[in-house]
Order: structure tokens, then C-alpha cells, then sequence
């Protein structure tokens, strides 16, 4: 939905409140790396081919694609994930893993080696396992304010409630996320929020997006071009989730 507004100033573009909006004709390298995480079933070294698979063979790409595979992961593919630790390397690309990854009973543990994979940096670390706690601690709670305290008493860390700029760095990206789910006052809300704003608008659209969908349990499928296509990954990670839980 963000994507014809990414890198865009806010203000520079006529916000977007219609409900037609909320369709998603465009796919993103963040699509692609969530069916990669999706498809993994949660297992490192799955993650790890099926991103060698999107980069060296396509897989995982819609055919109406815009902003592909990012240099950072580019360069974790090209290094066979062996990548040197610098604070450069602190996207928010693995937030989308961490999405997938935050709905598993994995530990803390076993996720920080998928953020390492691609992100390997003490920022990255310390801000992708917050947005994990977060969302285990929204859904154990329900309620926005008391996950946001328990995550930060959790991790002995603190949001900036002032932050808005969506930008690309991940203490941005995660403070952005966090701060346009706690402002909306609806699923519809708080995706338009962070759209209007502009910059990283598709990542932390999407990414607030998941947030709102989990807290106000909305199922957006009809419209949403080739969805058809992303479904079977969708239903087979839920149902692995299931059967790991009886």
C-alpha cells in the first residue's frame, strides 16, 4: 500500500483515507522476505536457501515488484551470511522476519542468528528481539499500553513516543512502527498514518499494518492482487504452528 509514496517527504503527496486503498497492488522486497521466513517454517538454515533462492533465482517475487532485495541483504547472501558486524548494518529489513518469527515459541536464542543472517549489529539485535517481545506480549495481553511497558520492562528499553520520522534505520523504524500502531485508533488508522507520513512508508505501513491486524483481529484478503499466490505459505506455517502446539 505504501509503495508509491516511499521516499516521499510528507506533505509532499495528497494523503490517502479511502477505504479502496487498502489493497496492496504492489509487491516489495519486504513481500519477498516474508514469504522466505514463511516458507522456512522457522528453521535457520531454510531461511538462509530460500533467501539464496530469491536473490540467485527469483523465487519469492510477484510479478509487479518494486524495490527488490536490499544491499544489505545482498551483500549477507553474496558473504554466505558471514557478514562483518557494523552499526551500517542496521535496516529494517529483518523486522518482517521478526514478524513471522514473534508468532513461533523459538527463544531469544534461536531468533538472533535469522537477525544475524542478514543484519549483524548490536541495534539490530537489541531492537528486532523488542519488536518480538512486543508482539508475543500484545498478544498475551490485549491491550496496547501494558504490552508496550511489559516489552520495554522485558528488555530494559524505552520507545521515543515522539518518534515519527519512519525512517530506514531500525531504532526509527521500530519507534515509527510502535508509536503510528499506538496513535490509530483503528486497523484502517493506523495503516493510513504511516503512509501519509512518507519516507520508508511501504515497510513501516506493512509493518504497522501487522501490528493493527493482530490487535484489531482484521482479515484483509479480497482485493489484494495474487494473493492466491502468497495464501499456501500463509496455510502451511499456520498449520505447522498448530500441530507444534497439540
Amino acid at each position: 500500500m505504501g509503495v508509491p509514496y516511499k521516499g516521499k517527504g510528507k506533505g509532499t503527496f495528497k494523503p490517502i483515507w479511502t477505504k479502496s486503498y487498502l489493497r496492496g497492488d504492489k509487491c516489495s522486497g519486504n513481500t519477498s522476505m516474508l514469504l522466505c521466513v514463511l516458507d522456512s517454517h522457522c528453521r535457520l538454515e531454510c531461511y538462509q536457501q530460500n533467501l539464496k533462492d530469491w536473490s540467485l533465482k527469483k523465487k519469492y517475487i510477484g510479478d509487479n515488484i518494486e524495490y527488490d532485495m536490499d544491499v544489505i541483504t545482498q551483500k549477507a547472501v553474496q558473504k554466505n551470511f558471514r557478514g562483518v558486524s557494523s552499526d551500517s548494518n542496521s535496516g529494517y529489513r529483518s523486522l518482517v522476519t521478526c514478524c513471522v518469527l514473534a508468532l513461533s515459541s523459538l527463544s531469544k536464542d534461536e531468533i538472533l542468528p535469522f537477525i544475524k543472517a542478514t543484519h549483524n549489529c548490536r541495534y539490530s539485535f537489541q531492537y528486532n528481539w523488542f519488536f518480538v517481545e512486543f508482539i508475543r506480549c500484545l498478544l498475551a495481553c490485549g491491550d496496547k499500553e501494558q504490552a508496550l511497558q511489559l516489552a520495554e520492562q522485558k528488555c530494559e528499553l524505552q520507545i521515543n513516543r515522539q518518534n515519527f520520522c519512519n525512517g530506514s534505520f531500525v531504532i526509527d523504524a521500530v519507534e515509527s512502527v510502535i508509536n503510528w500502531f499506538m496513535e490509530g485508533k483503528s486497523y484502517k488508522k493506523c495503516i493510513f498514518l504511516a503512509i501519509n507520513s512518507g519516507k520508508e512508508c511501504d515497510a513501516i505501513g506493512a509493518l504497522t499494518g501487522f501490528l493493527a491486524g493482530l490487535y484489531y483481529k482484521i482479515e484483509l484478503t479480497n482485493g489484494i492482487r495474487n494473493f492466491e499466490t502468497i495464501e499456501p505459505y500463509i496455510d502451511a506455517f499456520i498449520k505447522e504452528l498448530e500441530e507444534k502446539r497439540i
